[in-house]
């Protein structure tokens, strides 16, 4: 591998391990805000803050972990199959996620339902940024 290639799977990489981050915090904030509106305890204001401000936070580590992993497996066969490797980063943000779900909520039953959707949220938006994030990887490919 040259040293062009491989700075090439490092900029690939980096790439879902961003968008990874940003999908993350974005769904941190969301999920972290709901989850203190209506509680006695916060009012709006410090529901957003608060809640807001600690789910990104959460959600930007699980994101950026998420997106790496997946960015990682995704290497291996992004030059054969982009199909594949899209899938592959597609099901693995969507486990990891789910387990970090799980993780944070708790696996009671009631749960289930929540864990599930943020599974298939995270798995629809590595999916739809997967061009983006491996365009660096298929780039290894083409001649100079």
């Amino acid at each position: 591998m040259t040293k062009d290639e491989n700075r090439r799977r490092w900029a690939g990489t980096a790439r879902t391990a961003t968008a990874g981050a940003l999908v993350g915090a974005i769904g941190g904030a969301v999920a972290g805000t709901t989850s203190l509106l209506g509680d006695g305890g916060f009012s709006t204001g410090a529901a957003v803050v608060f809640g807001g401000g600690f789910g990104a936070v959460f959600g930007a580590l699980f994101g950026v972990a998420t997106g790496a992993v997946g960015g990682c497996l995704a290497v291996h066969v992004v030059r054969r199959r982009i199909r594949l490797a899209r899938t592959l980063l597609a099901v693995c943000s969507g486990v990891l996620i789910a387990l970090a779900t799980a993780w944070s909520l708790g696996p009671e039953v009631d749960q289930l339902g929540w864990i599930v959707l943020a599974g298939a949220i995270a798995s629809t938006a590595a999916w739809l940024c997967a061009p983006w994030c491996l365009r660096p990887l298929r780039a290894a490919d083409s001649p100079a």
